[in-house]
């Protein structure tokens, strides 16, 4: 018997439903369904905070006693009520813009962070995941996701005596999980074949329910597989390489695989992040299997993927060697071109190794940066793919991050969102409009909203420490805090870039601005460093040593285990976010997202999504609005804007001018929570690739797919008559007309695109302004010269230094590949 089956066996019936809301994690964005666990038993659900757990452990008494509660049974109908309209939902945005399609759309990620019942999940990557699954639910996306299931997951942090970070890691069954097996038609649990190095290892599958998408999660502890490779997935981000790439493989390979058993034929496959790499060696193996060549499979699969980068960091890149590699797939290479599937990932000819995000990149038709300032990062990083492209011009879009509100938002200020806004807001979290209808929300509900968060918050705070102070037999000092004192927050993942000791470079002015008379502010951390990140370890060492110096003891305090769970209450307890990284190695960031929905105001480094976000009356920008890449030497700048900033503006605005304070508040409310919401995210990603990969899919796999065949041929042709194509003569007529001579060997006009380009001197191919020149007279005295002709102002700057010309020949075509096989032909003429 499962633990549903036990869980539903044990609940009176007049209480069934709460094992089907248990196993949904609906229930994460719904506060009246997180409310009715509290009230099954208040003290299991502060413990666990999972609703399987909760009920598995409840006495039996307890839940008669709960059947026969009016009050009780009236939250529970209401929430069973709305649990099933939204289950039954087809009124949903996707159905109202794309009507009958049916296909379903394949996430891929290493760690998905959708609530701490499930601790699958590190820090941002998973949580940014968690809330695209629950965006693409609310908005009816036919989405469905592939992910891991970790023994371990990630690590329980505690603080030691001696104020360093201790990692310990339980152990996790998914009997204790709101997930169930899944199963097939015969009633047996799922599981999938996965070559690794020279044998088979078989994962079973379990399924979580998200809403309405469904999330597959492998598991390769099987009797089936050999002893050595069940513990593959004992830890997130184990850092031994040899259990890395086969994570890497279990997850791209064998989440393919487990489509192809559960008869899903993916309209598109969308990489979030380089992990899930491998799943494009699957699928180009299996349209090989189909008749197609190398190529063929590879434009198939190529144009029907979307990528997501989010590392703007080099070291953040998984790379393998390849005689490595070679071994690890062995068993999937038989048969095939090795050769030609690893030099997928290889940066150029020379290198030895695979890249996971060259991989993506050269396997996806769609690539996208997480903000607009990651994808100018990304296109530089990555520039040496497309050569002779302008940086612009590199086809790596910027899709900026956001944030699932409903689950991130506080109930204090649900409340006041609903009486100002309706109920409507919940649906349609991205309309812009409709949020500027929170200038109905008066002060005095706005402030008390707040400080009815920050009262819930300090509770939470002494929690913590208490047990800490128990756990240790210490005598910290517990924060007696008032709740009108001003409190900063910075939660965040203790990586050096991310510069946590910021605050701590100048101590002593420091503790002056934390004790100015009357005005007192505290300063709270929270934050993991990776187990094998000593610098980063180091970093939070300096944090809690900081929060023991005599004029900070009482004032500076770090929370232990930053979880989902201790994140909602950060968020929504803090006056102020702060955050700190190193320009432009934030690639987007979205606590401060988090922050704004509840009316916490951000103070950051312009950097990842605060570019876009911040308008001058909404928050404050550390250091300048700039975006040129900052080093070491900038830290002491920043922290001196950083002092700065809280002694003339933000401490003095929050004591001494109220009024301005709350007006800020509302103008960060309205300006960041709809342009900053999922909702708005996973709709870009519809229209921007989605849509474009399923059309690319339908048309490629036609007539047993003649136009994949057709588009390979002219590619190679393309590609094989390159180096014969060049510029013979250029002349000019006055400063109007311009007049370009070309062999274009076994081409044609059509083959090609010839643009007159303007660029600025001194520039790196900083594209102003191309022309395109479309009318062309074939040679009679040799077919293969054509001269290309234009007549236009476009000349007008022909003569002046600051400005420079140049006449490119590129292949007439956006597709990728080519773009990357095929450098642009450059004529200097001037």
């Amino acid at each position: 018997m499962t633990t549903k089956e036990t869980i539903e066996k044990k609940l009176p019936e007049n209480l069934k439903d709460l094992a089907a809301i248990a196993y949904n994690f609906w229930h994460t964005w719904s506060r009246s369904a997180m409310k009715l666990w509290s009230k099954v038993d208040p003290q299991l659900w502060k413990t666990y905070q999972n609703p399987v757990k909760l009920l598995m452990e409840v006495p039996a008494d307890r839940l008669d006693e709960l059947s026969k509660d009016e009050d009780f049974l009236s939250l529970y109908e209401l929430i069973t009520e709305r649990f099933h309209t939204y289950m039954k939902e087809t009124n949903t945005w996707f159905n109202a813009n794309y009507p009958n399609w049916d296909t379903k759309f394949v996430y891929m990620c290493m760690e998905y962070g959708i609530s701490e019942a499930l601790p699958i999940y590190s820090g941002g990557l998973g949580i940014l995941a968690g809330d695209h699954l629950k965006s693409a639910s609310d908005l009816g996306i036919p989405l469905l996701a592939v992910g891991l299931l970790y023994k371990h997951g990630y690590f329980v942090q505690e603080v030691g005596a001696d104020l360093t970070q201790k990692e310990l890691f339980p152990q996790y069954s998914p009997e204790d999980l709101p997930i169930t097996p899944l199963l097939n038609a015969e009633g047996e649990q799922v599981k999938v074949d996965i070559p690794l190095d020279d044998t088979i290892i078989v994962a079973k599958v379990f399924e979580a329910d998200v809403g309405r998408v469904k999330l597959f999660l492998l598991d390769p502890d099987t009797p089936e597989t050999p002893e050595q490779y069940r513990l593959i997935c004992d830890y997130l981000y184990n850092p031994g390489m040899d259990i890395r790439v086969a994570q890497e493989i279990l997850l791209g390979v064998g989440g393919i695989r487990l489509l192809k058993t559960l008869g899903i034929d993916p309209g598109l496959v969308h990489l979030n992040e380089g992990h899930p790499a491998f799943a494009a060696f699957e699928r180009i193996k299996d349209y090989m299997q189909k008749g197609l060549s190398f190529e063929e499979a590879l434009e198939v699969v190529k144009e029907s993927t979307v990528f997501t980068t989010h590392t703007p960091v080099p070291a953040g890149h998984d790379k393998f060697p390849l005689d490595f590699l070679y071994s690890r797939f062995r068993k999937f290479f038989e048969g095939l071109p090795a050769d030609a599937f690893l030099s997928l990932g290889k940066e150029n000819d020379n290198s030895g190794e695979l890249n996971m995000t060259v991989l993506a990149i050269r396997t996806s038709a769609y690539v996208n940066g997480v903000s607009q300032l990651h994808s100018r990062v990304s296109k530089q990083m990555f520039r040496n793919l497309w050569k002779g492209y302008t940086l612009e011009e590199i086809p790596i879009d910027g899709i900026t991050n956001g944030v699932h509100t409903l689950t991130w938002v506080c109930s204090e200020f649900s409340r006041i969102y609903d009486r100002a806004l309706s109920r409507v807001w919940r649906e349609h979290t991205d309309l812009e409009g409709m949020w500027y209808g929170v200038e109905r929300v008066s002060d005095s509900d706005l402030w008390e909203a707040h400080l009815k968060a920050k009262r819930n918050f300090i509770a939470l705070m002494k929690e913590k420490i208490q047990q800490r102070n128990e756990r240790l037999g210490i005598n910290d000092p517990i924060p007696e805090i008032d709740e009108n004192s001003l409190i900063i927050g910075f939660g965040r993942r203790f990586a050096t870039y991310k510069r946590a000791v910021l605050l701590f470079q100048d101590i002593e002015r420091l503790k002056k601005l934390l004790n100015m008379e009357g005005k007192p502010v505290y300063l709270v951390f929270a934050g993991k460093a990776h187990p094998n990140d000593g610098p980063g370890k180091e970093f939070l060492s300096q944090v809690l040593h900081m929060s023991k110096e005599p004029g900070l003891l009482g004032k500076v305090f770090f929370l232990e285990n930053y979880d989902i769970s201790l994140a909602r209450a950060l968020v929504s307890g803090v006056d102020v976010w702060l955050n700190t990284p190193r320009r432009p190695q934030e690639a987007s960031g979205t606590s401060g997202m988090k922050a704004a929905v509840n009316g916490v105001l951000n103070l950051s480094v312009y950097d990842g999504w605060w570019v876009e976000g911040y308008n001058g009356r909404n928050g404050w920008v550390i250091g300048d609005e700039s975006l040129e890449t900052e080093s070491e030497i900038d830290d002491k700048r920043d922290a001196e804007s950083l002092y700065d900033i809280l002694e003339m503006q933000v401490i003095p605005t929050y004591y001494e001018n109220h009024k301005k304070w709350l007006a800020m508040m509302l103008e960060s409310i309205k300006s960041i929570i709809p342009r900053f919401s999922t909702h708005r995210m996973v709709k870009e990603y519809m229209e921007k690739t989605y849509v474009k990969a399923f059309i690319n899919a339908e048309r490629l796999s036609k007539n047993d797919f003649e136009n994949a065949k057709h588009d390979v041929a002219w590619e190679h042709n393309l590609i094989e008559a390159w180096p014969n194509v060049n510029v013979e003569n250029v002349s000019m007529d006055g400063n109007t007309g311009i007049h370009v001579t070309l062999n274009l060997g076994s081409l044609t006009p059509e083959d090609v695109k010839v643009e007159l380009f303007l660029g600025r001197e001194g520039s790196e191919l900083e594209k102003v302004r191309t022309v395109e020149l479309r009318k062309y007279i074939q040679d009679t005295g040799n077919p293969n010269r054509y001269t290309f002709v234009y007549n236009d102002g476009f000349l007008r700057y022909w003569g002046n230094a600051c400005w420079k010309y140049s006449i490119r020949v590129l292949p007439a075509t956006l597709d990728t590949d080519i773009m990357q096989h095929i450098g642009i032909i450059w004529y200097n003429i001037q």
